[in-house]
C-alpha cells in the first residue's frame, strides 16, 4: 500500500462544503476515491501526494515511484452521458454546457513546472529529470467501455495514443502501477531503481501541499464574506449620510430670512450642527459670489476698451517679424543651395544607384516582417528567405530536451522532407509531444549552414 500524503486536507475541505459549489464537492468526492484507490493498489514504496505546491498551478496528485519517476495526474469526475464527443488530442464536449474541455492540456500545463521545481532542488544524482516526467487522466465516472463506444470510428494509433494517458475506474486495480509506468513518451524498459531511496526521500520532504485545494479554503472564504458585508454596510451608512447632506444644502432657502414649517423639531446638538454648517456655507456664499461677479465685470470691461488698441498697436511688429523671417529664410536657402552646390562631386551618375539600393533594402525589411503561413517544409524552405516571421503547420519527428542549457530542439517535417527547430529557456510553450502536429510560429533563420525554426509560439 502506498502512503497518502494529502488526504487530511481534501477531506477537511470536503467537509466544509457549506461555501462549496456542487462541482467543487463533486470534484473533490472524485479525487478523494481516486486517491484511496491509487494508495490501496500502488506498491509499498510509492508516494502519493494530494495537490502539491509545485508551481504556479497545483497537479491534482504528484505520483513518485523509485522505478518510472513521476507521473502527473489530473482527476475528473464526469458522466459519460454528460460528454457528447470526444477528440483524438483529449478534448472531450460537455453537453450540459455546450463547451469543449480538455484535461488532457490541463495537466500537461505542469510538466515544465514541475521538472523546473525539481531542477531548483539541485539533487545531482536526478539526471534527467525532464525524461522521468510523465503524465495521465483519470475519469473516476465511467468506465474504459464506456469511452470506447464513442471512439469506435478512430484508427488504432489514435486510440492507443489516447489510452496511453487516459485511465478509468476500472482500470484502477492491481494492474494500475504497470498502466501509470507506460504513461509517459519516454519509454522504460527495464524496471530498473532510477530513483534511489535517499534521493525519492529528499524529493517527498521538499514537496508541500497547496493552502488552495479548491479557489480558496473554506474559512478564508467564510472570513472573507463576513468582511465583506461589514464594509459594504459601512459604505451604506456612509453614502446615506452624504446623500441626507446633499438633501439638506439643495433644499437650503436663498433667502437668510427663516421660513417656518411644520417638521420635526430637531435635537439641541442637531441645531447647531446644522447652523454651524449653515453659518459656514452662508459666509462662503456671501464672500465668494461677489468676488467672482467683480472679477467678471472687470475682466469682460478690460476686454472691451482696450483689445482693438491693443489689436492695432501689434499688427505692424507682426507684420515686421514676419518680414523678417521671410528674408531670413531665403538667406537660409541660398546658403544652403550654395553648400550643396560645393559639396557635390564632378560624379553625380553614382547617386542614382545609392536610392535604388534604399528602395532595395525597404523592399527586403517589409518582406522581413511578413508573417507568411506553410504547411510543410518544403514550401517554407523554397518561397521564405531568412530572417521572414513564418507560420508552419507541422508534425514533430523528434523532440529532446537540453537540461544544461533549458533548450528544446525539434526536428520537424514528415519523412520525408525535415527540418530543425529550437524553442530557447523562458519561452513559453505547452507541453510537446512526439508525433503529434502543431501550429509553430517563430523566425526562419540558419545556423552553421543549416536552415531551422527559431520557435516564439506553439498551438
Amino acid at each position: 500500500m502506498a502512503q497518502f500524503l494529502g488526504r487530511d486536507q481534501l477531506e477537511s475541505t470536503l467537509h466544509s462544503s457549506m461555501v462549496l459549489s456542487h462541482s467543487d464537492i463533486k470534484g473533490l468526492e472524485g479525487e478523494l476515491k481516486v486517491g484511496d484507490l491509487l494508495a490501496k493498489y500502488l506498491p509499498d514504496d510509492t508516494y502519493v501526494i494530494a495537490h502539491p505546491s509545485i508551481g504556479k498551478y497545483d497537479p491534482d496528485f504528484l505520483i513518485i515511484s523509485p522505478r518510472y519517476g513521476f507521473r502527473l495526474l489530473e482527476v475528473k469526475n464526469w458522466s459519460i452521458n454528460n460528454i457528447s464527443n470526444v477528440y483524438s488530442n483529449g478534448a472531450m464536449k460537455i453537453a450540459s454546457i455546450e463547451q469543449t474541455r480538455n484535461p488532457l492540456n490541463q495537466v500537461k500545463k505542469h510538466i515544465d513546472e514541475f521538472n523546473g521545481y525539481l531542477k531548483s532542488l539541485k539533487i545531482s544524482t536526478l539526471g534527467d529529470s525532464y525524461k522521468l516526467v510523465g503524465f495521465s487522466v483519470i475519469h473516476i465516472g465511467f468506465n474504459r467501455s464506456d469511452i470506447q463506444q464513442k471512439i469506435s470510428n478512430w484508427n488504432s494509433m489514435n486510440r492507443e495514443s489516447f489510452f496511453k494517458h487516459h485511465l478509468f475506474a476500472d482500470q484502477l486495480n492491481n494492474n494500475l502501477d504497470y498502466l501509470l509506468e507506460k504513461a509517459t513518451k519516454y519509454p522504460i524498459y527495464d524496471r530498473r531503481i532510477m530513483l534511489s531511496p535517499a534521493t525519492l526521500q529528499q524529493i517527498v520532504e521538499s514537496v508541500t501541499i497547496s493552502d488552495e485545494i479548491t479557489n480558496d479554503n473554506p474559512k478564508e472564504v467564510s472570513n472573507k464574506l463576513n468582511k465583506f458585508d461589514e464594509e459594504l454596510a459601512e459604505l451604506k451608512n456612509q453614502f446615506a449620510s452624504i446623500k441626507s447632506d446633499n438633501v439638506e444644502q439643495v433644499k437650503e432657502p436663498i433667502s437668510p430670512s427663516p421660513v417656518t414649517t411644520n417638521q420635526e423639531k430637531p435635537t439641541a446638538e442637531q441645531t447647531l450642527g446644522s447652523r454651524q454648517r449653515r453659518g459656514k456655507q452662508k459666509k462662503n456664499k456671501a464672500s465668494f459670489v461677489p468676488a467672482i461677479v467683480l472679477v467678471a465685470i472687470l475682466g469682460i470691461g478690460a476686454a472691451w476698451l482696450f483689445l482693438p488698441s491693443v489689436k492695432s498697436d501689434t499688427t505692424k511688429p507682426n507684420e515686421e517679424v514676419q518680414t523678417t523671417k521671410k528674408g531670413k529664410e531665403v538667406s537660409d536657402d541660398k546658403d544652403t543651395q550654395n553648400a550643396q552646390e560645393t559639396q557635390k562631386t564632378p560624379n553625380t551618375v553614382n547617386e542614382q544607384p545609392v536610392n535604388s539600393d534604399t528602395n532595395e533594402q525597404d523592399s527586403t525589411t517589409e518582406s522581413a516582417v511578413s508573417n507568411s503561413a506553410y504547411t510543410n517544409v518544403t514550401d517554407l524552405t523554397t518561397n521564405a528567405r531568412l530572417g521572414d516571421y513564418v507560420e508552419l503547420e507541422v508534425t514533430v519527428q523528434q523532440f529532446t530536451y537540453d537540461q544544461g542549457s533549458g533548450t528544446k530542439f525539434l526536428i520537424l517535417g514528415d519523412s520525408q522532407t525535415q527540418m530543425d527547430g529550437v524553442i530557447f529557456k523562458g519561452t513559453d510553450v505547452p507541453f510537446i509531444s512526439q508525433g503529434e502536429t502543431y501550429k509553430f510560429k517563430g523566425e526562419f533563420n540558419e545556423y552553421k549552414g543549416k536552415e531551422e525554426l527559431i520557435i516564439n509560439s506553439v498551438e
